[in-house]
């Protein structure tokens, strides 16, 4: 049975049971080269399934409700492609955390439900929390955060505590969640350490899918992993077959992405 001619899956030239057997593979980790092999299709046409994955979690994290406990911070990507990075008038390289870095706003309940959303490069300013994550925000009990100012105008909205991990408490409150968090984001890019920086935004809206759809204790058994696996794929196929057709195995690699954000440095210094 082909794919529906009226979906976005539409003339693709392989059946449904395939395409499912791809989603698989892009749920467990798998890299682009190993799934073309093992699916005997060539580089392109795999890069062109992930995509139309991607393009159905393009608003996916508009969809996540953040309730309870919320532990939030920023984690920093590096920009490393030459034409986007940014040099001191002497030739030299920009170090730490500067503007050759992309800011990535992270929150997490503690239930362990999560956001990440590409912000701008550098630190991102206290208008970027509130534009990208207030509508993310439901029934918050309290904010755990690492103390940083750019933070604070963002969690005033609400009318709840909101308290510095490494200031109150006494090491009562802590930031290891969303640090964790950060350590299988970059866990994660690292393994597709050949992306385009301007996909990272598709990147990040597919690992938070798949971080907030499974369970991370370690008292479930393989059957109801496999159940949570087969849940995602079912999903993941659903939400490509529902999306709205907008690209072809053309143009898919002309999509903009965060471009925006990459090219934004006619207002920073040392350019």
């Amino acid at each position: 049975t082909f794919l529906f001619d009226n979906s976005t899956t539409s003339k693709l030239k392989n059946t449904n049971y395939k395409f499912k057997k791809f989603i698989g593979y892009i749920v467990d980790d798998v890299t682009i080269e190993v799934i073309a092999r093992n699916l005997s299709i060539d580089h392109k046409t795999a890069l062109y399934y992930r995509y139309l994955v991607f393009e159905a979690l393009r608003n996916y994290q508009e969809e996540v409700v953040l309730n309870g406990t919320i532990v939030m911070d920023e984690t920093y990507v590096r920009i490393n492609e030459k034409k986007y990075k940014l040099y001191h008038p002497n030739g030299k390289g920009i170090r730490g955390i500067s503007y050759n870095h992309l800011g990535v706003i992270t929150m997490i309940s503690i239930s362990g439900v999560c956001i990440a959303k590409v912000a701008s490069r550098a630190t991102p300013k206290p208008h970027k929390f509130i534009e990208l994550c207030t509508s993310n925000i439901g029934n918050v009990k309290q904010f755990i955060h690492d103390g940083a100012t750019c933070q604070k105008q963002f969690m005033k909205q609400f009318k709840v505590p909101y308290l510095d991990a490494k200031r109150e408490g006494d090491g009562e409150y802590s930031t290891k969640i969303v640090d964790s968090l950060h350590s299988n984001i970059k866990r994660y890019l690292s393994k597709h350490g050949g992306y385009r920086l301007k996909n990272l935004q598709h990147y990040l809206n597919f690992f938070v899918y798949r971080y907030n759809n499974t369970p991370r204790t370690k008292y479930h058994t393989n059957k109801e992993l496999l159940i949570y696996r087969n849940s995602m794929i079912d999903n993941l196929y659903y939400r490509v077959k529902k999306a709205e057709k907008k690209i072809t195995i053309r143009n898919f690699q002309s999509d903009l992405g965060i471009t925006e954000i990459l090219e934004s440095v006619d207002k920073y210094p040392y350019h």
